[in-house]
């Protein structure tokens, strides 16, 4: 009989121990929401009228009353993402670029340096997107709807073109293939 009281003294001693630790970590939860749910948020304006928000007061501030439910705070479930369809959309280009003319390896006479460079888009371009031009992989025209470009200034010799399509954000979303061209300009002793 002593050893059955022995085990009923164990097993009360075990689950007190875990009541005690299960009170101690739900007081703790309440503790830390309540502290979450009372936290201050401040904002102020700087000189350039951009709002700046703060959790210390500071001089001409004001206090944001802001409402926080238990239930935002719960973890959100997870999304499926399907890494095949992100591959799929990187690889298909929305645009088909080609530069019509110069073509490939042209040659382009023009004293002034003038080059009017023809291009095709496909589909047609949408509002939102805006073609540039890179002269020999560094000199970039302003972006513009059109597909046609009038380039001055150009130094006589070897240069490589390419169209880019560029979206709203400023991200290259697709580009041409890159071609070659060569500028001449006539001079007395090379009249042709």
């Amino acid at each position: 009989m002593d050893t059955a009281a022995a085990t009923v003294r164990v097993t009360m001693k075990k689950l007190s121990l875990f009541f005690a630790l299960l009170c101690t970590t739900a007081l703790c939860t309440t503790v830390f929401y309540a502290s979450a749910l009372t936290q201050q948020v401040y904002v102020s304006v700087d000189k350039n009228g951009v709002p700046l928000y703060t959790d210390q007061p500071v001089a001409g501030s004001k206090k944001l009353e802001l409402k926080v439910s238990l239930q935002s705070q719960q973890p959100q479930q997870a999304t499926q993402i399907d890494p095949l369809a992100s591959l799929t959309e990187q690889a298909t280009a929305p645009y088909q670029l080609t530069i019509l003319t110069p073509a490939m390896e042209a040659t382009v006479i023009s004293n002034q340096g003038e080059v009017v460079v023809q291009s095709d888009v496909s589909p047609a371009l949408a509002d939102h997107h805006k073609l540039r031009l890179v002269l020999d992989t560094s000199q970039q025209s302003p972006l513009q709807q059109s597909s046609n470009f009038r380039l001055l200034g150009v130094e006589r010799g070897a240069h490589q073109l390419q169209l880019q399509a560029i979206d709203q954000n400023g991200k290259l979303i697709a580009e041409s293939p890159v071609t070659t061209f060569y500028l001449r300009k006539t001079t007395i002793a090379s009249p042709k």
